[in-house]
């Protein structure tokens, strides 16, 4: 995919502004091997049209780890933290790196989005625990505004585990790449 010409704070982000779906799949890209990945843990990351967007890869630490997340140049846009902690799931993202943008914290059965001031913008609940989906509302909405789910219908890269965050294309950018980080902390990671 090529970068849309958008006119934003962060351009690293400006491939998330036009988009309402981001896939992102455990898969290895011939990118991975320029930006050096070797032993670590790589993914994909796809538009819902299946054009690659981003591609990331993991530092794995105990229960802790570290996503770095690059355009198909090789820079740096996103990076999502799981600091360590025994009792506390969650991740918080940059973007672009050394730019705080929010995080994701599990609650209970539900997990909720903050912004870069530590305001609760968005709340994400299960729907349906077999299969995998969950909705995603503002802190004072009703209907869903979006979801996470896992997906099967990429055929680029059949056969990987494949999960999905839609939202509202006209969603502030920031909040976008905060819920790239909940795709990886609830997909990716979970399950």
């Amino acid at each position: 995919m090529t970068c849309p010409n958008v006119d934003t704070e962060y351009p690293g982000l400006a491939y998330l502004c036009p988009l309402d779906e981001i896939i992102v799949t455990q898969a290895r890209d011939a990118l991975h091997d320029i930006i050096g990945d070797r032993a670590r843990i790589s993914y994909t990351i796809f538009n819902n049209r299946g054009q690659k967007i981003f591609i990331a890869v993991r530092i794995k630490g105990c229960r802790k780890f570290t996503i770095k997340v690059y355009n198909i140049y090789g820079n740096e846009v996103i990076e999502v933290r799981r600091p360590f902690a025994l009792c506390v799931n969650r991740v918080l993202v940059w973007a672009p790196p050394g730019n705080f943008v929010g995080s994701v914290k599990q609650l209970c059965n539900k997990y909720a989005v903050t912004n870069d001031s530590g305001v609760k913008v968005l709340n994400i609940r299960i729907q349906r625990p077999l299969k995998l989906i969950y909705n995603i509302r503002y802190v004072c909405g009703v209907e869903p505004i979006g979801v996470i789910k896992q997906h099967w219908d990429l055929p680029q890269v059949g056969g990987v585990k494949n999960f999905g965050v839609s939202f509202p294309v006209q969603l502030n950018v920031q909040d976008k790449a905060v819920l790239l980080g909940a795709c990886f902390l609830i997909g990716c990671l979970k399950y």
